[in-house]
């Protein structure tokens, strides 16, 4: 009997444990997801401060006010650094181009507004701006196109975020015949694909209004193709 009863006040007990464990766990987590945090935005500061990817490991250590061991705990090298701070950048401008979506009701208009928006941002000259997110991502060009040669799926993992606006913008426009289109997923890769990297071919373009201008005639090349009309 004595058994017995340990064994029921050992099983009501476990969960207490069980969640002591996690409190532990969370808090690990947490204290292991900062650190990562300070080494992209290190990362981040140096691209945009220098224009591009000449920097060193080394040099994100010491801006990060961290340890070189603690660097080499979350990250294999450079390269898997930059591919971070590429997904976080791009998820930073996915949620701001949400909130700008957000604002507006007409489905063509929307899905105009992704094209011009994520032309607009990898057309700007990161150094010319208050630093964001989205001029990261232009800093990292580069690295981008490389990338798409040696690891493609990385880029398209990473991208998802913006992907996701283009590919829903683009459903609800044809949902209500603004455009026709028949493989939704090839057809948005397209896009957004085509718009990022027509941006990035170019040289930055510093003033606003001829940025603004150059996204709209992408996006009435893409709106209305080659066809006579």
């Amino acid at each position: 009997m004595a058994d017995i009863a340990d064994d029921s006040a050992t099983s009501e007990l476990s969960p207490l444990r069980d969640q002591a464990v996690a409190r532990s766990l969370d808090g690990a987590r947490a204290r292991a997801e900062e650190r990562v945090q300070r080494f992209l935005d290190a990362a981040s500061e140096l691209i945009l401060e220098k224009g591009g990817l000449d920097f060193t490991v080394q040099d994100v250590v010491e801006r990060s006010t961290q340890s070189l061991r603690s660097f080499y705990q979350f990250f294999d090298g450079k390269q898997h650094l930059l591919l971070a701070v590429y997904e976080d950048a791009i998820r930073a401008a996915g949620d701001e181009l949400g909130r700008m979506l957000d604002e507006v009701d007409e489905p063509l208009e929307r899905l105009h507004l992704s094209i011009v928006t994520i032309f607009d941002w990898s057309a700007q000259d990161p150094s010319a701006a208050t630093p964001s997110p989205h001029l990261t991502v232009r800093s990292m060009a580069a690295f981008v196109f490389e990338l798409l040669v040696t690891d493609r799926d990385a880029v398209v993992s990473a991208t998802e975020p913006l992907f996701t606006h283009v590919m829903t913008s683009l459903q609800s426009a044809a949902d209500c015949d603004a455009v026709e289109v028949d493989e939704l997923r090839t057809t948005a890769a397209f896009l957004l694909q085509t718009t990022m990297f027509n941006a990035f071919g170019t040289a930055v373009i510093s003033d606003a209004a001829e940025r603004q201008a150059r996204a709209e005639e992408h996006w009435q090349l893409l709106l209305n193709g080659l066809a006579a009309r």
